[in-house]
């Protein structure tokens, strides 16, 4: 499937649909990611009467990198994203890193993002009370993101990303290594400069967020500790929290990606019921 793109004034923004569906997802990708799916994802979004739009956010895949000094400032370019697609109402899917941004959006455009799915997502580490929970080490590369340079961060992820194709390559389905070979295109500036991000204020006010959120996270996950992200439902005023061990799903090698695929096949699942309701 050919990427499609959006030209803005200050560049443009990649994406891929899938689906033909009535009820549209704009679905925000994690740190290490892009606008490809899983097979398995493609065909239950088909089955589903949904149509998804996986964004590629600015500096990854073939996104332009725009300029970006907190979380913040993309809710000016997602503004005009909606009002290119002429989307009057959709549902925010973030996944892991990605759940930033669908707070954002959701923060940023009220009338049309109706509600949000944080699916193993990353929290307000910037927050004592959310950063409290990581280990000493992640604590310490998280302060480290903040003040090294961006070709440090860079550096630091090309060597990791490195090491894990040599490990994984041959079990490493074939949108994830689509998904690397975007990173490696743009010398992995996206994710390291939202790795950055992460950790400073966002710039919005988390708390007024008004719409429904349904936060699903794993109490295994060892790479976004769920304690962490259970301190998310104080901060919001309309949230639902969902622990993906309630679900008996089959034991995962990776907890943290594991579980974001079944919470989304699930909730995909629950708003297709509901929609054959009505």
């Amino acid at each position: 499937m050919p990427k499609q793109f959006i030209t803005l004034d200050d560049g443009k923004i990649a994406y891929q649909i899938y689906g033909k569906g009535q009820q549209t997802l704009i679905l925000f990708h994690g740190l290490i990611g892009s606008s490809w799916l899983s097979q398995t994802w493609i065909e239950a979004i088909e089955q589903a009467n949904v149509s998804c739009i996986a964004l590629e956010r600015p500096g990854y895949g073939d996104s332009s990198p725009f300029t970006i000094a907190c979380v913040a400032d993309w809710n000016a370019i997602f503004a005009q994203v909606i009002e290119v697609l002429s989307l009057k109402s959709a549902i925010a899917v973030g996944c892991s890193a990605g759940a930033v941004y669908a707070y954002a959006s959701a923060f940023a455009c009220p009338g049309v993002v109706t509600c949000v799915w944080v699916l193993g997502g990353v929290p307000a580490v910037f927050l004592d009370r959310v950063m409290r929970h990581y280990s000493r080490a992640d604590q310490a590369t998280y302060k480290w993101f903040l003040k090294a340079s961006m070709a440090e961060i860079q550096d630091y992820y090309a060597r990791q990303l490195d090491a894990f194709s040599k490990q994984h390559f041959k079990n490493t389905e074939s949108y994830i290594l689509s998904a690397l070979n975007d990173a490696r295109t743009t010398n992995y500036f996206g994710m390291s400069r939202e790795s950055k991000l992460q950790i400073s204020p966002w710039g919005f006010d988390i708390s007024a967020i008004q719409q429904p959120v349904t936060m699903w996270h794993s109490t295994k996950d060892d790479m976004v500790p769920y304690k962490a992200v259970y301190e998310m439902p104080h901060l919001l005023k309309n949230s639902t929290f969902m622990t993906a061990e309630d679900f008996a799903f089959s034991p995962a090698s990776e907890p943290h990606s594991e579980s974001i695929s079944q919470g989304f096949l699930y909730l995909l699942q629950q708003l297709n019921q509901n929609t054959s309701k009505e």
